[in-house]
Protein backbone atom coordinates (compact mmCIF):
# COMPACT_ATOMS: atom_id res chain seq x y z
CA UNK A 1 0.00 0.00 0.00
CA UNK A 2 3.14 2.21 0.51
CA UNK A 3 2.18 3.30 -3.53
CA UNK A 4 -0.84 4.06 -2.70
CA UNK A 5 0.23 6.63 -0.20
CA UNK A 6 2.94 7.81 -2.46
CA UNK A 7 0.79 8.36 -5.07
CA UNK A 8 -2.03 10.42 -3.40
CA UNK A 9 1.13 12.31 -1.63
CA UNK A 10 1.81 13.19 -5.80
CA UNK A 11 -1.78 14.32 -6.63
CA UNK A 12 -1.27 16.78 -3.47
CA UNK A 13 1.96 18.16 -4.64
CA UNK A 14 1.08 18.71 -8.02
CA UNK A 15 -1.91 21.09 -6.99
CA UNK A 16 0.66 23.45 -4.92
CA UNK A 17 0.94 26.73 -7.00
CA UNK A 18 4.43 26.44 -7.86
CA UNK A 19 5.26 30.21 -6.72
CA UNK A 20 5.06 28.90 -3.26
CA UNK A 21 8.03 26.13 -3.71
CA UNK A 22 11.19 27.16 -2.54
CA UNK A 23 14.65 24.97 -3.48
CA UNK A 24 16.67 24.81 -0.24
CA UNK A 25 14.37 26.13 2.65
CA UNK A 26 11.23 27.11 4.40
CA UNK A 27 10.73 30.93 4.93
CA UNK A 28 8.47 30.71 7.78
CA UNK A 29 10.75 28.38 9.81
CA UNK A 30 13.59 27.71 8.20
CA UNK A 31 15.62 24.26 8.83
CA UNK A 32 14.63 24.66 12.19
CA UNK A 33 10.84 25.15 11.47
CA UNK A 34 10.33 21.66 9.78
CA UNK A 35 9.02 18.57 11.32
CA UNK A 36 11.38 15.93 11.97
CA UNK A 37 9.83 13.65 9.42
CA UNK A 38 10.68 16.42 6.84
CA UNK A 39 14.43 16.49 8.12
CA UNK A 40 15.01 13.27 8.06
CA UNK A 41 13.53 13.28 4.59
CA UNK A 42 15.56 16.19 2.65
CA UNK A 43 17.77 15.53 0.02
CA UNK A 44 21.09 15.93 0.21
CA UNK A 45 24.50 14.22 -2.01
CA UNK A 46 24.73 10.94 1.14
CA UNK A 47 20.83 10.75 1.22
CA UNK A 48 18.78 7.85 0.12
CA UNK A 49 15.19 8.82 0.18
CA UNK A 50 14.38 5.16 -1.38
CA UNK A 51 15.35 3.77 1.64
CA UNK A 52 13.84 6.31 3.30
CA UNK A 53 10.30 6.11 2.66
CA UNK A 54 10.70 1.87 2.11
CA UNK A 55 11.03 1.69 5.89
CA UNK A 56 8.44 4.48 6.22
CA UNK A 57 5.00 2.66 8.06
CA UNK A 58 1.62 4.09 6.17
CA UNK A 59 1.09 6.49 9.27
CA UNK A 60 4.62 7.79 9.16
CA UNK A 61 3.86 8.69 5.53
CA UNK A 62 0.60 10.34 6.39
CA UNK A 63 2.70 12.14 9.04
CA UNK A 64 4.91 13.18 5.84
CA UNK A 65 1.73 14.71 3.90
CA UNK A 66 0.33 16.26 6.88
CA UNK A 67 3.79 18.09 7.73
CA UNK A 68 4.69 19.24 4.27
CA UNK A 69 1.00 20.67 3.91
CA UNK A 70 1.32 22.37 7.07
CA UNK A 71 4.17 24.01 5.09
CA UNK A 72 4.45 27.34 2.81
CA UNK A 73 6.66 26.07 0.73
CA UNK A 74 7.87 22.47 -0.25
CA UNK A 75 11.47 21.80 -1.04
CA UNK A 76 11.49 21.07 -4.89
CA UNK A 77 14.18 18.80 -4.30
CA UNK A 78 12.18 16.59 -1.95
CA UNK A 79 9.32 16.78 -4.46
CA UNK A 80 11.73 15.55 -7.06
CA UNK A 81 13.42 13.09 -5.47
CA UNK A 82 9.46 11.38 -4.92
CA UNK A 83 8.61 11.89 -8.16
CA UNK A 84 11.54 9.71 -9.24
CA UNK A 85 11.23 6.93 -6.31
CA UNK A 86 7.56 6.76 -6.85
CA UNK A 87 7.95 6.70 -11.04
CA UNK A 88 10.66 3.90 -10.56
CA UNK A 89 9.15 1.89 -7.76
CA UNK A 90 5.07 2.10 -8.48
CA UNK A 91 4.26 4.00 -11.64
CA UNK A 92 4.97 1.21 -14.31
CA UNK A 93 3.63 -1.41 -12.23
CA UNK A 94 -0.23 -2.14 -13.41
CA UNK A 95 -1.44 -2.19 -9.58
CA UNK A 96 0.06 1.34 -9.29
CA UNK A 97 -3.22 2.18 -11.35
CA UNK A 98 -5.67 -0.08 -10.33
CA UNK A 99 -5.00 0.97 -6.74
CA UNK A 100 -6.12 4.99 -7.30
CA UNK A 101 -9.25 4.13 -8.28
CA UNK A 102 -10.24 3.00 -4.69
CA UNK A 103 -9.62 6.27 -3.24
CA UNK A 104 -11.91 9.13 -4.78
CA UNK A 105 -11.99 12.99 -3.99
CA UNK A 106 -15.56 12.42 -4.83
CA UNK A 107 -18.09 11.05 -2.13
CA UNK A 108 -19.24 8.60 -4.80
CA UNK A 109 -17.30 6.10 -5.64
CA UNK A 110 -14.84 5.98 -8.39
CA UNK A 111 -16.45 9.15 -9.86
CA UNK A 112 -13.32 9.93 -11.53
CA UNK A 113 -14.14 7.40 -14.16
CA UNK A 114 -18.02 7.36 -14.42
CA UNK A 115 -18.67 11.46 -14.56
CA UNK A 116 -21.93 11.09 -12.95
CA UNK A 117 -24.33 9.53 -10.14
CA UNK A 118 -27.60 8.11 -11.36
CA UNK A 119 -30.47 7.13 -8.84
CA UNK A 120 -32.72 6.49 -11.82
CA UNK A 121 -31.13 4.34 -14.53
CA UNK A 122 -29.76 1.06 -14.12
CA UNK A 123 -27.27 1.21 -17.36
CA UNK A 124 -26.79 4.97 -18.12
CA UNK A 125 -23.59 4.23 -19.88
CA UNK A 126 -23.61 4.70 -23.76
CA UNK A 127 -22.62 1.71 -25.69
CA UNK A 128 -19.97 3.36 -27.96
CA UNK A 129 -18.54 4.09 -24.15
CA UNK A 130 -14.96 2.82 -23.73
CA UNK A 131 -13.31 1.68 -20.38
CA UNK A 132 -10.17 3.69 -19.72
CA UNK A 133 -6.75 2.15 -20.92
CA UNK A 134 -5.58 2.29 -17.05
CA UNK A 135 -7.98 -0.51 -16.12
CA UNK A 136 -6.35 -2.98 -17.66
CA UNK A 137 -5.67 -4.09 -14.00
CA UNK A 138 -8.30 -4.74 -11.91
CA UNK A 139 -7.95 -4.93 -7.89
CA UNK A 140 -10.99 -6.71 -6.42
CA UNK A 141 -9.95 -7.82 -2.91
CA UNK A 142 -7.66 -5.81 -0.49
CA UNK A 143 -7.14 -7.98 2.60
CA UNK A 144 -4.48 -5.59 4.24
CA UNK A 145 -7.64 -3.23 4.36
CA UNK A 146 -10.60 -5.27 5.02
CA UNK A 147 -11.55 -4.90 1.50
CA UNK A 148 -12.96 -8.29 0.97
CA UNK A 149 -15.13 -10.22 -1.18
CA UNK A 150 -18.27 -12.07 0.26
CA UNK A 151 -20.79 -14.41 -2.01
CA UNK A 152 -24.25 -12.78 -2.19
CA UNK A 153 -25.68 -15.98 -1.42
CA UNK A 154 -24.85 -19.65 -1.01
CA UNK A 155 -26.29 -21.76 -3.48
CA UNK A 156 -26.59 -23.29 -7.06
CA UNK A 157 -25.89 -21.68 -10.40
CA UNK A 158 -29.20 -22.67 -12.26
CA UNK A 159 -28.39 -20.11 -14.92
CA UNK A 160 -24.67 -19.39 -16.16
CA UNK A 161 -23.71 -15.76 -18.43
CA UNK A 162 -24.26 -15.72 -21.87
CA UNK A 163 -26.68 -16.65 -24.77
CA UNK A 164 -29.90 -17.34 -23.62
CA UNK A 165 -33.54 -17.46 -25.36
CA UNK A 166 -32.46 -15.45 -27.75
CA UNK A 167 -30.47 -12.48 -26.40
CA UNK A 168 -27.49 -12.30 -24.44
CA UNK A 169 -27.67 -13.33 -20.39
CA UNK A 170 -25.95 -10.81 -18.55
CA UNK A 171 -25.40 -12.41 -15.53
CA UNK A 172 -25.73 -15.57 -13.09
CA UNK A 173 -28.87 -16.75 -12.00
CA UNK A 174 -28.27 -18.51 -8.14
CA UNK A 175 -30.91 -20.52 -6.25
CA UNK A 176 -32.59 -19.39 -3.17
CA UNK A 177 -35.49 -19.37 -0.89
CA UNK A 178 -37.88 -16.82 -0.41
CA UNK A 179 -36.60 -14.20 2.43
CA UNK A 180 -33.10 -15.47 1.94
CA UNK A 181 -30.73 -12.81 2.62
CA UNK A 182 -28.78 -11.27 0.12
CA UNK A 183 -25.12 -9.63 1.30
CA UNK A 184 -23.26 -7.23 -0.53
CA UNK A 185 -20.38 -8.62 -2.73
CA UNK A 186 -17.56 -5.77 -2.24
CA UNK A 187 -17.67 -2.29 0.02
CA UNK A 188 -19.56 0.46 -2.06
CA UNK A 189 -22.03 2.74 -2.00
CA UNK A 190 -25.78 1.60 -3.17
CA UNK A 191 -26.89 3.33 -6.48
CA UNK A 192 -30.04 1.95 -7.31
CA UNK A 193 -32.49 0.49 -4.69
CA UNK A 194 -35.95 0.22 -6.59
CA UNK A 195 -38.97 -1.67 -8.39
CA UNK A 196 -37.41 -1.91 -12.17
CA UNK A 197 -39.24 -3.88 -14.63
CA UNK A 198 -37.86 -7.27 -15.53
CA UNK A 199 -35.26 -7.09 -12.66
CA UNK A 200 -38.06 -6.64 -10.28
CA UNK A 201 -36.97 -4.93 -6.95
CA UNK A 202 -33.19 -4.68 -7.51
CA UNK A 203 -29.96 -2.95 -5.78
CA UNK A 204 -27.05 -1.79 -7.78
CA UNK A 205 -24.05 -1.26 -5.82
CA UNK A 206 -20.98 0.99 -7.23
CA UNK A 207 -17.82 -0.25 -5.50
CA UNK A 208 -14.42 2.05 -5.33
CA UNK A 209 -12.86 0.37 -7.59
CA UNK A 210 -15.19 1.14 -10.59
CA UNK A 211 -17.13 -2.18 -10.48
CA UNK A 212 -20.86 -2.52 -10.21
CA UNK A 213 -22.85 -5.26 -9.03
CA UNK A 214 -26.72 -5.56 -9.13
CA UNK A 215 -28.94 -7.85 -7.23
CA UNK A 216 -32.34 -8.54 -8.90
CA UNK A 217 -36.07 -9.99 -8.62
CA UNK A 218 -35.76 -9.09 -4.68
CA UNK A 219 -38.46 -9.32 -2.23
CA UNK A 220 -37.63 -6.82 0.01
CA UNK A 221 -35.19 -4.35 0.03
CA UNK A 222 -32.80 -3.37 2.94
CA UNK A 223 -31.04 -0.68 1.70
CA UNK A 224 -31.68 3.29 0.04
CA UNK A 225 -29.39 4.63 -2.53
CA UNK A 226 -26.56 6.57 -0.88
CA UNK A 227 -26.23 4.05 1.30
CA UNK A 228 -22.58 3.24 2.43
CA UNK A 229 -22.58 -0.89 2.69
CA UNK A 230 -19.79 -2.88 3.29
CA UNK A 231 -18.63 -6.44 2.09
CA UNK A 232 -21.19 -9.28 3.68
CA UNK A 233 -24.09 -6.80 4.63
CA UNK A 234 -27.48 -7.94 3.93
CA UNK A 235 -29.26 -5.57 1.33
CA UNK A 236 -32.33 -7.06 0.50
CA UNK A 237 -34.37 -10.74 0.89
CA UNK A 238 -34.38 -12.99 -2.07
CA UNK A 239 -37.33 -13.51 -4.41
CA UNK A 240 -39.35 -13.71 -7.57
CA UNK A 241 -40.26 -10.30 -8.46
CA UNK A 242 -40.35 -9.00 -12.10
CA UNK A 243 -39.67 -11.24 -14.64
CA UNK A 244 -39.31 -14.35 -12.67
CA UNK A 245 -40.18 -18.10 -13.30
CA UNK A 246 -39.39 -19.02 -9.43
CA UNK A 247 -36.92 -17.69 -6.75
CA UNK A 248 -33.50 -17.09 -7.67
CA UNK A 249 -30.80 -14.28 -7.31
CA UNK A 250 -30.06 -12.87 -10.79
CA UNK A 251 -26.32 -10.88 -9.91
CA UNK A 252 -24.65 -9.03 -12.34
CA UNK A 253 -20.96 -7.60 -12.13
CA UNK A 254 -20.65 -4.54 -14.74
CA UNK A 255 -17.75 -2.17 -15.57
CA UNK A 256 -19.01 1.34 -16.95
CA UNK A 257 -22.31 -0.41 -17.56
CA UNK A 258 -20.64 -3.06 -19.61
CA UNK A 259 -21.27 -6.80 -18.38
CA UNK A 260 -18.70 -9.32 -17.14
CA UNK A 261 -19.21 -12.86 -16.64
CA UNK A 262 -19.15 -13.25 -12.80
CA UNK A 263 -17.98 -17.47 -13.30
CA UNK A 264 -14.68 -15.77 -14.75
CA UNK A 265 -13.90 -13.87 -11.37
CA UNK A 266 -15.60 -16.01 -8.43
CA UNK A 267 -15.63 -19.71 -7.99
CA UNK A 268 -18.94 -20.65 -6.69
CA UNK A 269 -17.71 -23.94 -5.65
CA UNK A 270 -15.30 -22.30 -2.81
CA UNK A 271 -17.12 -19.35 -2.43
CA UNK A 272 -14.52 -16.77 -3.12
CA UNK A 273 -12.48 -14.76 -5.61
CA UNK A 274 -10.19 -16.74 -7.91
CA UNK A 275 -7.81 -14.05 -7.64
CA UNK A 276 -7.75 -10.51 -5.72
CA UNK A 277 -6.61 -9.09 -9.28
CA UNK A 278 -8.32 -9.27 -12.87
CA UNK A 279 -6.95 -8.82 -16.20
CA UNK A 280 -9.52 -6.91 -18.41
CA UNK A 281 -9.16 -7.58 -22.67
CA UNK A 282 -10.91 -5.84 -25.17
CA UNK A 283 -13.13 -8.08 -27.40
CA UNK A 284 -15.70 -7.13 -30.20
CA UNK A 285 -18.56 -6.62 -27.57
CA UNK A 286 -17.10 -5.64 -24.19
CA UNK A 287 -14.32 -7.19 -22.23
CA UNK A 288 -13.33 -10.39 -20.77
CA UNK A 289 -11.99 -11.10 -17.25
CA UNK A 290 -8.85 -12.98 -16.50
CA UNK A 291 -8.28 -13.99 -13.02
CA UNK A 292 -4.34 -12.75 -12.23
CA UNK A 293 -1.83 -15.90 -12.74
CA UNK A 294 -4.79 -17.90 -14.80
CA UNK A 295 -3.08 -20.04 -17.56
CA UNK A 296 -4.90 -20.82 -20.96
CA UNK A 297 -4.63 -23.93 -23.38
CA UNK A 298 -4.31 -22.79 -27.39
CA UNK A 299 -6.79 -25.13 -29.03
CA UNK A 300 -4.94 -27.04 -31.88
CA UNK A 301 -6.73 -28.56 -34.99
CA UNK A 302 -7.44 -32.23 -33.55
CA UNK A 303 -7.91 -31.16 -29.73
CA UNK A 304 -10.79 -32.64 -27.82
CA UNK A 305 -11.47 -32.16 -24.33
CA UNK A 306 -10.35 -35.38 -22.93
CA UNK A 307 -7.10 -34.91 -24.41
CA UNK A 308 -6.90 -31.62 -23.17
CA UNK A 309 -7.94 -32.95 -19.71
CA UNK A 310 -5.34 -35.28 -19.61
CA UNK A 311 -2.84 -33.32 -20.96
CA UNK A 312 -3.32 -30.69 -17.90
CA UNK A 313 -4.48 -33.24 -15.31
CA UNK A 314 -7.63 -30.96 -15.08
CA UNK A 315 -11.61 -32.84 -15.55
CA UNK A 316 -13.85 -32.07 -18.00
CA UNK A 317 -16.12 -30.72 -15.81
CA UNK A 318 -13.87 -28.74 -14.57
CA UNK A 319 -12.73 -27.44 -17.85
CA UNK A 320 -16.36 -26.79 -18.50
CA UNK A 321 -16.83 -24.46 -15.49
CA UNK A 322 -13.92 -22.88 -16.19
CA UNK A 323 -14.79 -21.82 -19.45
CA UNK A 324 -18.75 -22.00 -19.58
CA UNK A 325 -19.10 -24.93 -22.20
CA UNK A 326 -20.45 -28.58 -22.67
CA UNK A 327 -19.03 -32.17 -23.27
CA UNK A 328 -20.30 -31.86 -26.58
CA UNK A 329 -18.77 -28.51 -27.60
CA UNK A 330 -17.43 -28.12 -30.92
CA UNK A 331 -14.02 -26.84 -29.91
CA UNK A 332 -12.98 -24.31 -32.74
CA UNK A 333 -9.53 -24.38 -33.63
CA UNK A 334 -7.60 -21.21 -31.80
CA UNK A 335 -9.61 -20.73 -29.08
CA UNK A 336 -8.23 -20.43 -25.65
CA UNK A 337 -9.58 -22.70 -23.25
CA UNK A 338 -8.71 -21.71 -19.33
CA UNK A 339 -6.92 -24.42 -17.75
CA UNK A 340 -6.33 -23.68 -14.41
CA UNK A 341 -8.29 -21.15 -11.59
Amino acid sequence: MRGFFISIFLLILITFDQNMLVALNDPEGGETGKSDTVKALVISENSDLSSSIENMSGEEIFHLIDSLLDKNAVPVSLIQEINEYAESRYLKHDYYVSLTSFYDPSIYPAQGIYGEWNTEVLHSYKPEDELPDTLSCLILEDTANYCNFNMPVEGILTSPFGWRDGKNHNGIDIDLHVWDPVHAAFDGMVRIAKYHGGYGRVVVIRHYNGLETLYAHLHRLKVKPGDIVESGQVIGLGGSSGNSTGSHLHFEMRLKGKPLNPLSIVSLKEGKLYNDTILLKKNRWSYVAIPKGVKYHTVKRGDFLYRISKQYGVSINELCELNGIRRNSVLQVGRKLRISS
